[in-house]
């Protein structure tokens, strides 16, 4: 019971020594707590620019055919649509502030009421091939959702959507819970690592190793030191995404725990690879040329079973994966693979107790070294 009640004193000094250590480094602190909003607010600003392609609706013709037409076009989901006239609309592309210029022609309805063919004139800037092609295929769909709305009896085949979940998800709504878990990643990483890289700097880590604390109390210390200073990030990353982009969770208590648990994973990786690598500056390095390519593999832009078979498998070996696929049913009841959320759960615990264990014996071998 002594030596309990010890460990719990080495535990709580560890602790707060790392968050005075923190709070003098001002700078860092800052860094450590806005990096992981910036990546939200990136990332998202990403996506509003190239989510949909920015045209022009120059309206010869106001009829109702004509207006039921360019309805049609702003249901597709593919358009950001500016009425515009013709000079100012062409002026536009060429300036490259549009992607497309689509001309509904002054006969359109007159030639619809007569049955008769109409040309409605496509001009693309074709600079960027992604742009490009959501034209080509929203535009032909709105030609058949115009004609399966006007007239129904014309188009004969037409599809019966069932949807898998009772509401549609926008492309920023899914991505930015997947950036919650890389704030997550990257503020813990940041907070421990550099935490144990600045004992080894400073030499007051041999300080600990020579006295009677246990490895295991030190450990706990520093996890819980960093761990209570990721909280500010975390806050902050958790207001922005659901004050500002409107994302809100489907199950509180899951996105609590699912977010303890991930910090704690971070956290014991950042101490062990803080321990083993013992500089700062060597560390911060690894830490984000470690993360960025793992949030770009792990499905943060959409559930890695639509990709091939490789990426699965290597998407699978991160911790990172089942993090992003625990917030996105937490936030919005999605589920993106077939082990349930009690295996995801309990694959990020062993990573959480794996790493723990680590960062232990590399800082017990460390006290063999020296």
């Amino acid at each position: 019971m002594e030596r309990f009640l010890y460990n719990l004193r080495v535990i709580w000094a560890c602790m707060k020594k790392d968050i005075r250590s923190a709070l003098t480094e001002r700078v860092f602190t800052i860094i450590s707590v806005f990096l992981p909003v910036n990546f939200l607010i990136l990332l998202s600003l990403f996506v509003i620019s190239g989510g949909q392609a920015p045209t022009a609706v120059v309206m010869q013709d106001t009829g109702p055919y004509a207006q039921q037409f360019y309805n049609a076009m702003d249901h597709a989901h593919s358009f950001i649509l500016q009425k515009m006239n013709l000079t100012d609309a062409m002026q536009a592309i060429h300036q490259g502030h549009i992607v497309a210029v689509v001309v509904i022609p002054t006969d359109f309805d007159q030639r619809i009421a007569a049955q008769q063919p109409v040309q409605v004139d496509v001009t693309i800037n074709n600079l960027n091939t992604d742009f490009t092609n959501d034209i080509r295929r929203a535009v032909p769909l709105s030609i058949t959702t115009f004609y399966a709305n006007a007239f129904p009896h014309v188009v004969t085949v037409v599809p019966q959507e069932i949807d898998a979940y009772a509401q549609d998800t926008g492309y920023i709504p899914y991505l930015t819970v997947s950036i919650l878990v890389i704030a997550l990643v990257i503020g813990g990483l940041l907070q421990s690592g550099t935490a144990a890289a600045r004992e080894w700097e400073n030499a007051t880590m041999k300080e600990l190793l020579l006295s009677p604390a246990s490895r295991w109390a030190i450990v706990v210390g520093k996890m819980a030191g960093a761990l209570i200073m990721s909280l500010a990030a975390l806050v902050v990353v958790l207001a922005v995404l659901i004050f500002v982009v409107g994302v809100w969770p489907v199950h509180w208590g899951e996105v609590i725990g699912d977010t303890l648990l991930t910090m704690l994973i971070f956290i014991a990786l950042g101490t062990l690879l803080g321990t083993w690598i013992k500089q700062r500056m060597a560390f911060t390095g690894l830490a984000f040329g470690v993360t960025i390519p793992l949030f770009f593999l792990s499905g943060a832009f959409g559930p890695i079973s639509f990709n091939v078979p490789a990426v699965q498998v290597l998407a699978q070996i991160f911790p990172v994966y089942y993090a992003i696929v625990l917030q996105q049913h937490a936030f919005h009841n999605f589920i993106l693979n077939t082990y349930g959320i009690g295996t995801n759960t309990l694959i990020l615990v062993a990573y959480a107790l794996g790493f723990i264990v680590l960062a232990a014996l590399v800082l017990r071998r460390s006290v063999v070294a020296n």
